[in-house]
């Protein structure tokens, strides 16, 4: 078995849309009576035809569900999501409304709702939450460089990255207590800053309000569900779809897979390259950065094309001088 279910089981194609308003307002849909899964709430879509491309069957899609022609189509998640019966490859794009104006052409009820407010729309299916997350989860996420003497991280300068990037707090080297004392203050920095704060020790979370919680697969694994975890985020590190199990075991809402490319702080460490981070982030089913060697200007078109949420690092968002 794998995350993404058995694969012996018949693949399904979907395409899936994420229709945004002016205002930031995403559309979604209630599935009708009389179809599988009536009354959970969806992004409309469905299955792409043999010989028909993504973008192809969403605009076909979107056409005969909502009677509305879109543009400004941009990659969002492509994800795979296992069932008893089945497998769903899930390719899920950004768009907005070209013309026309949506309408349930077959029954559904919709509804237009600000990011933070679609999980109020209940039931959901089970393949939403990879995309909100998604749409929620930003591009950038830094992780700070590797400091000897806890000081030395009040001076340290910020992340060049835009506000709301997610920031972490990594530094394997210091002890629990020197870790522990160092962590509230520094969320806080990163707060007063409109950055998110990320800890990777979970005793340090029930000091530091607010910040989201980032673990390796084999911390990951100790810990007995998400509710220990705590934290507005939980990301896992994984390298191969045993960690990636690991991941989904816990309900981490994000991964981050590497290394994408080679890099002095992994040396002798066979790279992944695009190609071998493709594949684990699709099996993932959930958002995925890609770390290891990568720049997050020269790289992001590249990292978007393989199915990465952004690019995750340290020398690429601090200063050379750090």
């Amino acid at each position: 078995m794998t995350v993404a279910g058995d694969p012996a089981l018949p693949l399904i194609q979907v395409a899936c849309g994420v229709l945004v308003d002016d205002a930031g307002a995403v559309l979604m849909a209630q599935r009708p009576t009389g179809k599988i899964a009536a009354g959970y709430w969806e992004f409309p879509g469905g299955k792409i035809e043999p010989a028909e491309g993504a973008e192809a069957a969403l605009r076909r899609e979107l056409r005969e569900e909502l009677d509305v022609e879109i543009t400004d189509i941009e990659p969002l998640i492509d994800f795979m999501h296992g069932y008893r019966d089945r497998r769903v490859r899930l390719q899920t794009f950004r768009c907005r409304v070209a013309a026309g104006s949506p309408r349930g052409r077959e029954g559904q009820t919709l509804a237009w709702r600000p990011v933070d407010a679609l999980l109020d729309l209940q039931p959901q299916l089970p393949t939403v939450a990879p995309i909100l997350n998604a749409l929620r989860l930003p591009i950038h996420y830094a992780w700070t460089p590797p400091l000897e003497m806890p000081r030395a991280l009040v001076s340290l300068p910020l992340p060049r990255m835009p506000a709301g990037s997610l920031v972490r707090l990594r530094q394997p080297d210091w002890d629990a207590g020197t870790y522990a004392a160092s962590a509230p203050a520094w969320v806080a920095r990163m707060q007063d800053a409109g950055l998110q704060p990320v800890v990777d020790r979970p005793e340090v979370l029930p000091d530091c309000p607010g910040a989201s919680l980032h673990l390796s697969a084999r911390a990951a694994a100790t810990l007995p569900d998400r509710a220990a975890a705590g934290g507005r985020w939980l990301l896992v590190s994984a390298h191969n779809e045993a960690e990636l199990l690991i991941a989904a075991g816990l309900g981490a809402d994000a991964v981050v897979i590497g290394h994408v490319a080679s890099t002095p702080s992994h040396p002798g460490v066979a790279a992944l390259g695009w190609k071998g981070f493709t594949a684990l982030a699709r099996a993932a089913g959930r958002p995925a950065y890609a770390i290891g060697g990568l720049d997050a200007e020269r790289d992001h078109a590249a990292a978007r094309l393989a199915g990465a949420q952004g690019i995750a690092g340290i020398r690429t968002y601090w200063p050379r001088s750090h």
